[in-house]
């Protein structure tokens, strides 16, 4: 139960990934993102060079004469829907690892992670879009990402045994 108000949580602070999460990712792009995580894994990385692997070419393709942040907030969203998945599975995984005080401190830091990301992300609405292609929407996704990219390895780590 716990879990799922934390998912419910997650998905809910994320007005443009909650709308694009609700659709469901694209297989491709999905795919694409499990393929770096199975390599990182597998490599023992952490998985950072898997994030942005969606929304950087679909920012790249935007760019031009004709720059239009809309669509590159597009491509944040599309990719922040996967982390957002992402972050709901390794939610579980971490659940089941049965460790009491491990599941504690990722439902109280789930409480509060949306909301300071928020927070903070805002901040690039207020800069020149070209310095942070996708503004307020790319950090989220990157936040997101690395949030997710934790959690993920925490769920592997209380599964070990």
């Amino acid at each position: 139960m716990k879990l799922k108000l934390a998912a419910a949580m997650l998905a809910a602070s994320l007005p443009l990934a909650s709308m694009a999460f609700a659709q469901g990712t694209a297989p491709a792009d999905l795919a694409m993102i499990d393929a770096c995580l199975k390599t990182a894994e597998k490599t023992g990385g952490f998985g950072g060079a898997c994030v942005g692997l969606v929304a950087d070419p679909c920012i790249k393709a935007a760019k031009g004469a004709n720059d239009d942040v809309a669509k590159w907030k597009a491509c944040a969203a599309r990719e922040l829907a996967i982390w957002t998945q992402k972050t709901s599975e390794a939610l579980k995984k971490v659940q089941a690892g049965g460790f009491t005080d491990v599941i504690q401190a990722v439902n109280d830091s789930q409480k509060t992670f949306a909301a300071s990301r928020d927070r903070f992300c805002a901040v690039f609405d207020k800069i020149e879009p070209g310095m942070y292609p996708g503004d307020a929407s790319y950090c989220r996704l990157r936040e997101t990402a690395n949030h997710s990219l934790s959690l993920i390895k925490l769920g592997a780590a209380v599964n070990e045994h």
